[in-house]
């Protein structure tokens, strides 16, 4: 079987920014995300890193390393607000301040936008003509299921062009009907066991999709202290799942690698668009 494609990502937000109190935590985001830049290092890859605005101005200088290591800067939002919290008017201020934050910290030519928790849903479809006004060229900000927090269950698991040239980039979701969630995700990627994960990567590379990764720097966090993560409504069993299996992720990152060819999502769309080209002549 041929290697697919693996868009591989990490969305760089502190969790501390969005828990009370916060900053009476340890700070872990520079530590996780060298180790991030260790391991495509190591693989000669290149992914994309799609970075808030308020983290940015944080740590200049890990923006600038990641710049300076040939991955993808993306748009994660000013201060990580969701879409339903906000207007056309405040999401097109809170991108502005976003793309400030970046370039003041060493980032060019960012095209790709993500949405804080995948908040853009058939409700808040009107970013999309915001970020084609800005120059985007993509979103990776739907998952295209029913889902507890954010879901657009109707959008469908390819990738799409939404006007002004931009493109949706859903999130990969397994293929059994009844484990409708990501594939390689965040917390499902821990959890689930790697042969269903396995099995649903090579069914969609037999398809000819692409497989989106995104993790976060306490995905692989096994030093970070114990605390409510938000947007679980204080459930004590969800929280426990976001400590479980953070070693693993590395090496199912390397055993993902015998499938997929891993890259960034600005390359994988450049490809996409020079396939156009070609088509269209």
């Amino acid at each position: 079987m041929d290697k697919g494609t693996l868009l591989f990502s990490v969305d760089l937000e502190d969790v501390r920014a969005s828990i009370k109190n916060g900053d009476q935590y340890q700070e872990r985001v520079p530590v996780n995300t060298e180790r991030y830049l260790d391991f495509l290092r190591s693989h000669k890859i290149k992914g994309t890193f799609f970075v808030v605005g308020k983290l940015a101005r944080q740590y200049p200088d890990l923006v600038k390393s990641i710049v300076g290591e040939g991955h993808e800067i993306a748009c994660h939002s000013n201060t990580h607000v969701q879409l339903t919290k906000q207007s056309p008017e405040s999401f097109r201020r809170d991108i502005n301040d976003n793309l400030e934050a970046l370039h003041w910290a060493g980032a060019e030519n960012i095209v790709g936008f993500r949405a804080p928790t995948f908040s853009l849903t058939s409700k808040t479809a009107w970013a999309y003509d915001i970020l084609g006004d800005l120059g985007f060229q993509y979103s990776s900000s739907v998952l295209p299921a029913k889902n507890p927090l954010y879901g657009w269950p109707d959008f469908g698991g390819q990738p799409k062009q939404m006007g002004n040239g931009l493109w949706e980039i859903p999130i990969t979701l397994h293929t059994l009907p009844w484990l409708n969630i990501p594939v390689v995700g965040g917390v499902y990627f821990r959890i689930i066991p790697f042969f269903l994960i396995s099995f649903s990567v090579k069914h969609h590379v037999r398809e000819n999709r692409p497989i989106l990764a995104y993790l976060h720097p306490y995905d692989i966090d096994e030093e970070q202290e114990r605390f409510m993560h938000p947007d679980l409504s204080d459930n004590k069993l969800l929280n426990y799942l976001m400590y479980v299996n953070r070693s693993k992720v590395f090496g199912r990152l390397e055993r993902l690698r015998k499938l997929c060819r891993f890259s960034s999502y600005q390359d994988y769309i450049q490809e996409q668009l020079e396939i156009s080209v070609l088509l269209a002549s």
